[in-house]
């Protein structure tokens, strides 16, 4: 069954041994660490003084509406999700585990956004943004 809220779209990634695999860190304050991926609402950031390393995936808590045109008239709503990866320090297999997110979610499409400019000093390499829409799901009607 595919994955209905950004919670499930998190336990379907972190299941993965392929995504758990390629996932960075989350340097906690205290010196815990955890590993990289989160589902954030736009503006809400992690804790103050969390370092993201290695490669991150944040999963945008709420999704967007992407509408679905019926042969009737009507147009049916559908959940879609945005889902980052972004290479902090070192890029590692970000193209890797960006197909790999790609396969667990059926109809995801991927491109690359523009990351920090070379020494800018923010350690954002490369990101790439995710998109999904679940074809199982319908909010609502709309005519």
């Amino acid at each position: 069954m595919l994955p209905t809220t950004a919670q499930q779209i998190y336990d379907r990634l972190t299941a993965d041994p392929v995504v758990s695999a390629g996932l960075g860190t989350y340097l906690l304050p205290g010196g815990a660490s955890l590993p990289a991926i989160s589902v954030l609402a736009a503006n809400e950031n992690l804790p103050p003084g969390t370092v993201a390393g290695g490669i991150e995936i944040t999963i945008n808590r709420m999704p967007g509406l992407m509408p679905q045109p019926l042969l009737t008239g009507e147009t049916l709503l559908n959940p879609t999700w945005r889902i980052y990866l972004v290479a902090w320090d070192a890029l590692g297999s970000l193209q890797a585990l960006a197909e790999r997110v790609i396969c667990l979610l059926p109809g995801a499409t991927a491109s690359g956004i523009q990351g920090d400019p070379p020494g800018e000093g923010l350690g954002v390499l490369e990101q790439v943004v995710i998109t999904w829409t679940n074809p199982t799901v319908v909010l609502e009607e709309v005519e």
